[in-house]
């Protein structure tokens, strides 16, 4: 009986393949396209890339096993060599500009994020910040590379495996069943985590590896595939239809790795297990080179479209495909001069070049570490500046950390799977304060206002980056909202509170804006997902026609309900951005947030939220007639900033009297 794991006869491992170099091409170019213009499925590439990846690591490794000349030193060091020098390079330039061309506080970010970036762990530090107040990600110069982490871990693991299965003969024997298997695991694990741990599903291994896996299986597809030229051609254009197919059913919002995710992930493994004799297509110059060159330029694709933001550049379409140009360009150049030039002599097996390159990457990391320490360097760059301006940097940065929930609750409990924030007297029964961290803001003002006055008091049940609305969700993986929201009016209607204030950001579920990403809620479905979508205006009337009937309940229970407009938000209003105008230009107080331009963007949900009160019998508080005097909202006073970041209000400023719209009806 053969060996299953016998060394494949078609095509030999380290073959050039036109096909697979096609697909690297056809990969990158759905991610920029999915970063630069939209398209909203191009995330897909990574898949394709996770594919390929599998495919070639296990046929390099189960030829060599099975022909008894696998190490495992050389496949790491391989390994190596294909993936650290390109990305060493990136992470050097992006130390450079860092230190000269941008202000310290960006670099002190970027700064931090090398040593995970070299190291392959960022998948975990990303997995690891999801939260309501995570950093925008938008922001992060090497977010990207978390698919290189999951790489190279399953570089790591992988090759043990195989070790162990070859170890054993029974086992060995049934190398194709175990990893099979194994990405039967995986992709259930994926499916899982889709729901209840979203992040992690997206940043881990367990939930990728059956993607690399299902190349892994191609090795043992293509051997027994007999068919002609023609129909493995008919199986290589159904394998890019596959894909093609899943890019345009694929969406940011929904779970990922999901069913849908065997679309690109099938079709990538039948282009490759189909091994075409003949891809036109894959063999145009251009293409070839583009697949030749797709590690670097993906290195590069994501930090170019990071600058445009940070000089605050509109990705218009031109705009985009000069920013393509210039990625593609940087990545040829990467390609030449680094993957083949620079790590030809790195890894020469002269003890000097390799001892240079251990050196850059050490002095990388170096850098890095000193950057982080010293905050970007900022007080050796910001030495000539006035007084003003230093002070001016660091409010900033204590803007940013500058929270006080839950802190500031002078007692927290817990009822089944709704969380109680008290101030004063935990006994009081006069005020519920009903909604998401816009509610939360303000227990820093009412911590301590109820201190020197005997039973009273108020409470805050509150979830982060919840709507308060019965029965609608976040469309994003993994919300529970629907469910908070449902069991908060149903607790709140039973309490004896004698007054509810519901507070929410509205406008970031409801943005009005023409650009406004739509599909930010979705009504639940019974299954706990998100019903059938509607358009924007309607899917708003519906969502608050259940805040309506949602008020009157509470009504009905005897409650006095007051329903709370939106406050100003704006991306203007981040301490990040303030900081990089004080730094840059030295400007104190930028311009004010004009109350129109908000309102024209709230204008969806200031009308609904209108509506529902006077629908309901609720009292109507709007905000903006307090915080933005004279038709404009200020982003800083006097050199401080307002705001922690891009909506909510420093804690430390609360206790100013022009945060006191709400004191009639908490205080009183």
């Amino acid at each position: 009986m053969a060996d299953p794991a016998a060394a494949p006869r078609r095509p030999a491992a380290g073959d050039f393949r036109s096909d697979i170099n096609g697909l690297r091409a056809l990969a990158v170019a759905v991610v920029i396209a999915f970063h630069l213009a939209g398209l909203p499925g191009g995330f897909v590439g990574v898949d394709v890339f996770f594919v390929i990846s599998g495919y070639l690591m296990t046929r390099i490794i189960v030829t060599r096993l099975a022909e008894g000349r696998f190490g495992l030193w050389s496949f790491y060091l391989a390994r190596a060599r294909r993936i650290w020098p390109a990305l060493a390079a990136l992470c050097a330039a992006l130390l450079a500009v860092g230190a000269t061309l941008l202000d310290p506080w960006t670099f002190t970010r970027i700064a931090g994020l090398l040593p995970a970036a070299l190291t392959f762990t960022d998948n975990f530090v990303l997995a690891g910040r999801s939260g309501y107040f995570a950093p925008d990600e938008r922001d992060n110069w090497l977010l990207h590379t978390w698919s290189l982490a999951v790489e190279w871990q399953f570089y790591l693991l992988f090759p043990l495996l195989l070790m162990a299965v070859f170890a054993l003969p029974a086992l060995r024997r049934r190398l194709w069943a175990v990893l099979a298997g194994l990405a039967a695991l995986s992709f259930a694990l994926a499916l899982w985590q889709g729901v209840a741990q979203p992040t992690q599903a997206f940043y881990g291994l367990p939930a990728r590896a059956w993607e690399l896996l299902a190349g892994g299986l191609c090795v043992w597809l293509e051997r027994r595939l007999t068919a002609g030229a023609a129909v493995r051609t008919v199986g290589h254009v159904a394998g890019l239809a596959l894909i093609a197919l899943g890019c345009w059913l694929a969406r940011p919002l929904v779970p990922w790795p999901s069913p849908v995710t065997l679309l690109p992930v099938g079709g990538a493994a039948l282009v490759v297990a189909c091994a075409a004799p003949r891809t036109l297509w894959a063999d145009v110059p251009a293409i070839a080179a583009v697949g030749r060159a797709s590690y670097s330029i993906y290195l590069w694709h994501w930090p170019l479209i990071v600058a445009l933001r940070y000089a605050g550049v509109a990705l218009t379409w031109p705009v985009a495909l000069a920013a393509a140009a210039v990625a593609i360009g940087a990545g040829f150049a990467s390609y030449w001069l680094v993957e083949r030039a620079a790590t030809g002599w790195i890894f020469a097996g002269r003890r000097g070049p390799a001892l240079a390159g251990a050196a850059a990457v050490a002095a990388v990391l170096g850098l890095s570490l000193a950057a982080i320490g010293a905050q970007g360097f900022e007080a050796w760059r910001t030495q000539g500046d006035p007084p003003a301006i230093r002070a001016a940097l660091a409010d900033d940065h204590a803007a940013a950390h500058d929270w006080a929930f839950p802190g500031d609750c002078g007692r927290r409990q817990t009822r089944g799977d709704l969380e109680l924030c008290y101030v004063g007297d935990p006994a009081a029964r006069e005020v519920l304060v009903l909604g998401d961290s816009h509610a939360q803001q303000l227990v820093a003002r009412y911590a301590h206002v109820f201190d020197v006055r005997q039973g009273a008091g108020a409470a805050f049940l509150t979830d982060a980056g919840c709507v308060p609305i019965p029965g609608v969700r976040l469309a994003k993986p993994g919300s529970r909202c629907a469910r908070w929201a449902d069991d908060a009016y149903r607790w709140a209607a039973a309490a004896p509170y004698r007054r509810v204030v519901i507070v929410s950001a509205w406008v970031i579920y409801y943005d009005a804006s023409p650009a406004a990403p739509a599909g930010i809620t979705c009504l639940a479905a019974a299954g706990g997902g998100c019903a059938a979508p509607l358009p924007r205006d309607r899917l708003a009337a519906a969502e608050l026609q259940r805040l309506t009937a949602a008020l009157a309940r509470l009504r009905a229970a005897g409650k006095q309900v007051v329903l709370v407009g939106p406050t100003p938000q704006t991306d203007d209003a981040d301490p990040f951005r303030l900081y990089k105008l004080a730094y840059w230009r030295g400007d104190l107080d930028p311009p004010p947030l004009p109350r129109a331009a908000f309102a024209a963007r709230a204008a969806l949900v200031l009308r609904l939220i209108g509506e529902a009160a006077r629908a309901a019998g609720a009292v109507e508080v709007e905000p903006l007639d307090h915080l933005c005097p004279a038709g404009a909202c200020p982003l800083s006073l006097g050199g401080r900033a307002l705001y922690k970041d891009r909506g909510h209000f420093r804690a430390s400023r609360m206790g100013e009297p022009r945060y006191a719209y709400l004191d009639p009806w908490i205080m009183k």
